[in-house]
């Protein structure tokens, strides 16, 4: 699909984030400005044939900027070299959000992607928060400020998760559900983590000074197992997490790019996984989630966060 012209917000339908046909022709309303004097949140976007929804999913997530008033939003789109024209759709953007960065390079996978994306974003931004985030419509950015705000309250990682309770993942199939389910519990049995309920999550909220230490060496994995030993890693340097449920609509864009590859080197990643350094407390809390008008969340939902810290 050839990249559209503007960009208009997305709105919801029936428990579904759902795109009217848009474009960039003009200057979206609550076009953020740079401010200087506030700390910067960067969301790390890796796309590879996302010039359907990149065009529909940027107004939406420049529009949270005013949900998030402590923190200024970049976003940085790490394209691996689309042949459908997604880059060329980012540069276009990049014309009306001064915040949007675009780096691109040969697909090497998912954990690849992320590597440079950060890397890039710590040596050229140098953000107070890292955010990880999947391009397809299935992470709601709705959810971003409560991200920010759980960071901003002291946890060094915040962890959308499919799995805690009340969360509706109508949007992930049972072949996938028992995928992830039973990764996580490898991974959990393998590593000596915490209960974390969702350990192969994209969708992130990290504290930069914490992924200072982590050590991105052979074993941090190229595909799709980087999001558990990323976790692994910054779990054994010492990291406070929070999980909040994260609605899983349907797929609108694209599809998924887990390959038999990626599943081979889940396996083999867990032989390699790094192990907190000592074990963990958990604390129970019962917080009143938000109402998020672009997934099916039912107002005043009482669910389970975790919190955790390192003894």
């Amino acid at each position: 699909m050839p990249c559209l012209d503007g960009g208009r917000m997305i709105e919801s339908r029936g428990g579904r984030i759902e795109a009217e046909e848009s474009g960039f022709s003009s200057k979206p309303e609550g076009f953020p400005t740079l401010n200087p004097d506030k700390k910067i949140a960067c969301i790390i976007l890796p796309t590879y044939n996302e010039a359907e929804s990149i065009p529909r999913l940027l107004p939406l997530i420049f529009r949270e900027s005013e949900n998030i008033p402590t923190h200024e939003l970049h976003v940085l789109v790490v394209d691996d070299n689309s042949p459908d024209g997604t880059g060329e759709c980012v540069r276009s953007a990049m014309r009306l959000y001064p915040r949007l960065h675009l780096i691109s390079g040969e697909k090497k996978g998912l954990g690849e992607a992320y590597k440079r994306g950060i890397s890039y974003a710590m040596a050229t931004l140098a953000p107070d928060l890292i955010l990880q985030m999947d391009a397809d419509f299935q992470h709601d950015p709705k959810l971003l400020p409560q991200f920010v705000r759980l960071c901003n309250q002291g946890y060094d990682l915040t962890i959308g998760s499919r799995f805690v309770m009340g969360t509706d993942i109508e949007g992930l199939a049972w072949h996938r559900k028992f995928i992830s389910v039973g990764g996580t519990k490898l991974v959990r049995w393998f590593s000596g983590i915490p209960p974390v309920t969702d350990c192969t999550s994209g969708y992130r909220c990290i504290r930069a000074e914490l992924i200072a230490k982590c050590d991105f060496g052979p074993y941090s994995t190229r595909g799709y197992s980087f999001q558990s030993w990323f976790l692994c890693e910054l779990l054994k340097n010492g990291a406070r997490y929070a999980e909040i449920p994260l609605p899983f609509p349907t797929r609108l864009y694209g599809h998924s790019k887990l390959t038999f590859r990626d599943k081979v080197e889940f396996l083999v990643c867990l032989f390699h996984l790094p192990r907190p350094k000592a074990a963990a407390r958990a604390e129970e809390l019962a917080p009143v989630l938000e109402r998020s008008s672009a997934v099916a969340v039912a107002e005043h939902l009482p669910t389970e966060v975790g919190s955790h810290a390192q003894k």
